[in-house]
Formats: C-alpha cells, structure tokens, sequence
C-alpha cells in the first residue's frame, strides 16, 4: 500500500515539474508575434499547454495528475510574471499579458474539474444488466 502511494505522489511531482517546463516556455513565448500575426505565440501556446493537460488527464485517468500538472504550469507562469532583476517584465499588465493569465488558469480549472463520463457509463451498464436479471428471473419463473 505505501508504495504505491509513494509512487503515486512521485508521478505527481514529476508531472508538477513537466507543467512547470511547460509554463516557462510558453510564458516566455506568449507574446510571440509569427508571421505578422500577434497573438500567434498565445495560440500555440494555449494549444501546447492545453495539449499537456488533456493529454495527461485522458492518458493517465487522473485528475489529480492533471491538476499537478497545471498547477506546475500556473507557478511556472507566476515565477517569471513579475518584475526581473534587471527591470524587465515578461508579462506585462495588457491585454495579452491578462489573456494569457487567465487562459491558462481557465484550462487548468476546465481539465481537473471535467467529470469522469467512464464512471457514469459503468454505473448505467451495471444497472442495464440488473436490469436484465432481474426480468430473466422474472420471466423464468412465470
């Protein structure tokens, strides 16, 4: 029992550590401009953020996991969001900087807080086959 819990709460760091990564790089390119377009670093960004986190809640069936993971990405964003020791701003207080901010604390709440269909489905065909039981028995004894 405790090892798995152990290996459980080492899963969750690792995956806290990957969404760190995750929301460093795209904190740091968010404000990319691609081609002209200005909010392209946003988008791939969104895309690249939002990928990991479905990617680790429908691979892994963990909400717990996916929620390591964005709360990873969210403090990795937090740490460079402020003012560096040189006086620059990553992300500065517009609108792409708010946007960004909220997207990724939308995503993270989106995907940890999604239901787990899975579950609903196999209480609803445990009770079908209740359910058929039931009337085979019912018919049997007619």
């Amino acid at each position: 029992m405790r090892g798995s819990w152990l290996g459980r709460a080492l899963s969750w760091v690792a995956l806290f550590v990957v969404g760190a990564v995750f929301g460093l790089a795209t904190t740091v390119t968010h404000a990319t401009s691609v081609w002209g377009l200005p909010w392209a670093g946003l988008v791939l960004g969104a895309i690249a953020c939002g990928g990991m986190l479905l990617a680790v809640r429908l691979l892994l069936h963990d909400r717990w996991g996916a929620l390591a993971t964005g709360l990873g990405m969210l403090l990795g964003m937090v740490v460079i969001s402020g003012r560096g020791p040189g006086g620059s701003v990553i992300v500065p207080n517009d609108l792409l900087g708010v946007t960004w901010t909220w997207t990724v604390a939308v995503m993270v709440l989106l995907v940890a807080a999604w239901p787990d269909f899975s579950r609903i489905r196999r209480l609803q065909q445990e009770q079908a086959a209740r359910g058929r039981v039931a009337g085979e028995a019912s018919a049997d004894g007619s």
